[in-house]
């Protein structure tokens, strides 16, 4: 699986990189499964049968074997080169949300905290998150890359709708944010249907109206008779049959 770091300050400029290079980590699960992933659990939280959490007070990198190795090596390197890496048991908690930009990969952004996030941890991630998205955007766009910047600017331009199509899953399943998006994703995913079209035709689905649109006529997603058909099959299955959305 391919990934490079765009940018990382402190423990995640190592610590990201470190989990591309060893193919395994809480980075990897999330882009795997594009879902947010948020380690440990808070308090409160109750998984689902399928789910597996981290309680505690930190987080078990031990779950991640590769991930250690890889990280123990290159800590006796740079140990060897008279230089040192972060402490990796200083890390106690982590928040990694996943965002669909361009047609082909993720943008991942990780928070690593010296302390077990909350939920007002997740909620300051959640609104940082769009704004890092355009930044880099930006940085596409200065570096050349003008498809995958105008790509990633419509998926920030379309972020209101999204969060809408969240709300919606949220009242529908009983669940929190990071849970709706990972079904949104997921049934984005197993749909073979691009996110915010499909979080624009359930929008319009359920509503009955036009989804609101960037000013930009450039920037406007139009959904395609199939992406509406998929809208309805999902929202027939959060409100109806549960079985059939692809949620855990």
């Amino acid at each position: 699986m391919p990934g490079r770091p765009v940018a990382g300050v402190g423990v995640a400029a190592a610590l990201d990189a470190a989990q591309w290079t060893a193919q395994s980590g809480p980075v990897l699960d999330a882009v795997a499964e594009r879902t947010t992933v948020v380690l440990p659990a808070p308090r409160g939280f109750e998984p689902e049968p399928d789910e597996r959490v981290h309680r505690g007070d930190r987080v078990r990198w031990q779950d991640w074997p590769a991930l250690v190795r890889s990280w123990d090596d290159a800590a006796a390197a740079t140990a060897a080169a008279d230089q040192a890496l972060p402490d990796l048991d200083a890390v106690h908690g982590l928040v990694v949300t996943p965002g669909e930009w361009d047609d082909e990969t993720p943008v991942m952004f990780s928070v690593y905290l010296d302390r077990a996030p909350d939920a007002a941890t997740t909620e300051q991630v959640d609104r940082l998150e769009p704004l890092l998205a355009e930044a880099l955007a930006v940085v596409e766009y200065c570096a050349g890359e003008e498809q995958r910047a105008q790509q990633m600017l419509q998926m920030v331009q379309y972020r209101r709708v999204i969060e809408q199509a969240k709300g919606m899953i949220m009242a529908a399943l009983g669940q929190d944010a990071p849970e709706a998006f990972a079904a949104l994703s997921r049934a984005s995913q197993h749909f073979n249907v691009r996110l915010r079209h499909l979080a624009v035709a359930l929008v319009e689905h359920v509503g009955a109206a036009p989804a609101e649109a960037p000013d930009d006529p450039e920037q406007v997603v139009l959904p395609s008779e199939q992406d509406r058909r998929v809208a309805a099959q999902v929202w027939a299955a959060l409100t109806v049959d549960a079985g059939r959305l692809p949620v855990r």
